[in-house]
């Protein structure tokens, strides 16, 4: 019997520490085909049917969200994705896949026909049906619009689409009618551009989605080349970039040429976005998601795609900031945080259109291991659904579906069987060099043991950066997403924060940061004014071209104040279903280790804190600060506060973390503050204020 443990153990310790091998194209297929039909266990269970048909006699149902049957985006969308879904797999997985026990392919089916009719019933197009806040969602003109509702018109048609041969002339008519009057309204209304703060590069790819829809299923129509027209215009005007004002490119599916196109950028000179007022990857990659579903729903029925003007700048976004975000795992690096679930890994589909539509090596390789971290993480709920507390509910449950089957369908339609993936490590070593986003002030690098990043947001103002150990043996999603992307209080992991009395926990600029890029190494110096600038804060961060990165700073009193809590050095540590949900921490004199993985040395006259988990968007999430004190401090002004460190180190072992800590030394001569230390290939560094 221990014979046999032993065996097994040894099994799973090879199968986990096994390189990783990508898959070919036909079994992650077929895996991504089971992950949608495992996901019907919670569309069903979420599924409600109407008390009454619609007013010509159609039964009708719809699935639940935080507003359930309303007009707006969380009711019409949740009930739009997730009928495309179940219409998909009616469509393509019978025969391929096993339903949970409880559901059954009659199920899936009704499930996609009535919620469908109702989808249609309540657009302002056919009035057929009111939406539970006795209003009907949608666009007519530019008098009477709803903003998204192309968004939630485009899944509704591909729900159509797969259900096409199976419904009456009159229900295609309601369709028809849905898609012409959205179209009407992109004819009429002007091609939005603004980039700082509030891009319009989401909301412009979304249209350029529900126009291929109208020309994909109808495009004997008057008006079809009317859609054709204002489709392209849309598209340049996604990734609209401050260069296309002078490019005379001419494009034949357009018969224009970009500049004629185009209206004004929705793009950083650098190729970044931002939108909710900062940097934020995933809004920066979605676009190339959206102009890849419109050429997807045009492939479907048999138009040519029309690769070059749809996916206007989509190789230079992932060339000149995508890629220098990307994690081991598959994960875009998110130096603002995020203010919804993370750990989604929804930038697959636009990794997929990469691959699919651009055959793009690079892009396979991130598709594969960003669909593995999502088939984990839905392998962690009970009833299929992609993720445990969700931010939104329903609706991220669908918006996560309608990622899935999207890279299910461009691979069905543009095979990449004879595409040679990129190897993680030959991606990595091109992509390693220090960078700074310069619109962004966000720097990052990538060595062999991990991937760093530090943003200075100047537009939601924040001051926060992570650290991402890479896993070169195999996707470990315990090591991979162990410190998580988290800010509060204007700062976040790193440099932490003070609580003073009578004060609030803040902080702003007190000059401009000053960034030193050297190799695969950076340097950022920082100095901010905290708690209502009570404090001064003076700050260094060095990413070392190996290892470590340290964190040294120096904190004064500005006026009389008392502190109530010291919270410095921050790192948000996962303990998740989908991570690791109890992680070893191993302390020793002046250092701590995590998982016999990650090590934290900190000053020798401070002490470290583990503030147990909390839910941080959908993640369970503890705080580990490496300075802190909740020993009342009175102050007095122009007093020094703190002179602290904290060095960083990935992939290391609880020993080789207590050797590291024991060649640290303190450089305080009463001017220069800073630290000597030994990185883990042996260099030694010496680092001051």
């Amino acid at each position: 019997m221990k014979k046999t443990i032993l065996l097994t153990t040894c099994l799973l310790l090879v199968l986990h520490l096994q390189a990783f091998t990508h898959l070919p194209e036909q079994q992650m297929q077929d895996s991504l085909l089971q992950m949608l039909a495992r996901f019907t266990a919670y569309m069903k269970s979420d599924y409600q049917s109407c008390q009454e048909p619609n007013s010509v006699g159609e039964l009708c149902g719809c699935f639940r969200s935080n507003n359930t049957m309303r007009s707006n985006e969380d009711g019409v969308r949740s009930n739009a994705d997730m009928s495309m879904i179940c219409a998909f797999l009616s469509k393509y997985a019978k025969g391929k896949v096993t339903l949970p026990a409880d559901v059954s392919w009659q199920d899936v089916e009704q499930m996609a026909r009535r919620s469908l009719v109702f989808a249609y019933s309540t657009h302002k197009a056919n009035r057929l049906k009111v939406c539970s806040d006795g209003r009907y969602w949608g666009s007519l003109s530019q008098a009477n619009h709803t903003w998204e509702s192309s968004l939630w018109a485009m899944s509704v048609a591909y729900s159509a689409l797969f259900q096409w041969e199976s419904l009456t002339s009159q229900q295609r008519q309601y369709i028809y009618q849905l898609l012409r009057a959205e179209c009407q309204y992109e004819l009429e209304r002007d091609i939005p551009t603004g980039y700082k703060g509030d891009t319009k590069a989401e909301e412009n790819g979304w249209e350029v989605d529900v126009l291929a829809a109208a020309l994909a299923l109808f495009p004997g129509d008057e008006q079809a080349p009317q859609w054709q027209q204002r489709m392209y215009e849309f598209a340049i005007n996604s990734y609209s970039h401050p260069s296309d004002a002078g490019d005379t490119t001419f494009l034949a599916p357009a018969r224009q040429r970009v500049c004629d196109l185009y209206r004004g950028p929705n793009l950083y000179s650098d190729y970044t976005l931002q939108n909710h007022n900062y940097f934020h990857t995933s809004y920066q990659n979605v676009v190339i998601q959206e102009l890849g579903e419109a050429a997807l729903i045009l492939g479907l029925t048999g138009h040519a795609a029309p690769v070059v003007p749809l996916l206007h700048h989509c190789r230079e976004v992932c060339d000149s900031v995508l890629y220098w975000l990307a994690l081991s795992d598959g994960e875009l690096a998110m130096p603002n945080g995020n203010d919804w679930s993370l750990f989604l890994y929804d930038q697959l589909t636009s990794y997929t259109t990469m691959a699919c539509l651009l055959r793009d090596p690079d892009a396979l390789m991130l598709e594969q291991r960003a669909y593995e971290m999502i088939r984990h993480r839905q392998l962690t709920t009970p009833d299929g659904s992609w993720l445990l507390r969700s931010d939104i509910g329903a609706r991220r449950m669908g918006v996560e579906a309608h990622r899935v089957m999207m890279t299910w369908l461009m691979h069905h339609v543009w095979s990449t069987q004879q595409l040679v993936p990129t190897r993680w490590e030959n991606f990595r070593k091109r992509y390693a060099e220090a960078r700074l986003l310069t619109s962004q002030q966000v720097v990052r690098a990538s060595t062999a043991d991990r991937f760093t990043c530090f943003s200075w947001s100047e537009g939601l103002k924040s001051y926060t950066g992570y650290i991402a150990p890479h896993q070169n043996d195999g996707l470990q999603p315990e090591a991979s997403n162990l410190i998580v992307p988290f800010k509060q209080h204007n700062t976040g992991n790193l440099l932490g924060w003070y609580e003073v009395e009578g004060r609030k926990t803040n902080a702003v600029p007190a000059a401009k940061p000053d960034f030193l890029l050297e190799g695969d190494a950076w340097t950022v110096r920082g100095h901010l004014l905290c708690n209502d600038s009570a404090l001064d804060h003076r700050f260094l961060i060095y990413s070392t071209p190996g290892n470590a990165v340290v964190y040294i700073d120096e904190i004064r009193a500005l006026r009389d104040c008392t502190i109530r809590c010291e919270k410095g050095g921050l790192l948000a540590i996962s303990e998740d279903e989908s991570t690791r949900q109890h992680r070893q921490f191993c302390y020793g004199p002046n250092y701590v280790n995590i998982d016999n993985a990650f090590g934290v040395v900190n000053s020798p006259d401070k002490q470290m804190m583990l503030d147990r988990p909390r839910n941080n968007n959908s993640v369970l999430t503890s705080l580990l600060y490496a300075s802190y004190d909740d020993r009342p401090r009175r102050l007095r002004s122009g007093q020094l506060v703190d002179r602290r460190y904290v060095i960083y180190f990935s992939n290391v072992s609880v020993a080789e973390t207590a050797r590291l800590a024991s060649q640290v030394q303190t450089i305080d001569d009463g001017q220069a503050f800073g630290v000597t230390f030994v990185d883990t290939d042996g260099r030694s560094y010496s680092t001051t204020m």
